[in-house]
C-alpha cells in the first residue's frame, strides 16, 4: 500500500472539490491518501472530504502542514 500526499492550494472552490474527488479516486486501489487543505482553500469542499474523513484518511489544514504531509509519502499530487 502506498501513501499519496494530495496538496490542495487553490482558492477556486470547484477546483478544490475536483482535487478531493481525485484524492478519493486514488483510494480505490487501496492506497492511503494524506490531504492538505492549504490556506487558500474554502472550508466548504463537498462530500468527497467527508467521505475521506469517514474512511479515516488523514486531513491536514494549512500550508504549514505541507512538510508533514510529504514526510514518508510515496507520491505527491499538487492542485493549485
Amino acid at each position: 500500500m502506498k501513501i499519496i500526499a494530495v496538496v490542495v492550494r487553490t482558492g477556486d472552490p470547484a477546483r478544490a472539490t475536483e482535487a478531493l474527488r481525485a484524492a478519493l479516486g486514488l483510494t480505490l486501489r487501496g492506497d492511503r491518501v494524506r490531504v492538505v487543505l492549504g490556506d487558500a482553500v474554502s472550508t466548504h469542499t463537498g462530500r468527497a472530504l467527508a467521505t475521506l474523513e469517514l474512511l479515516h484518511h488523514e486531513i491536514l489544514h494549512g500550508d504549514a502542514q505541507i512538510p508533514r504531509a510529504l514526510d514518508g509519502a510515496d507520491a505527491v499530487e499538487v492542485w493549485s
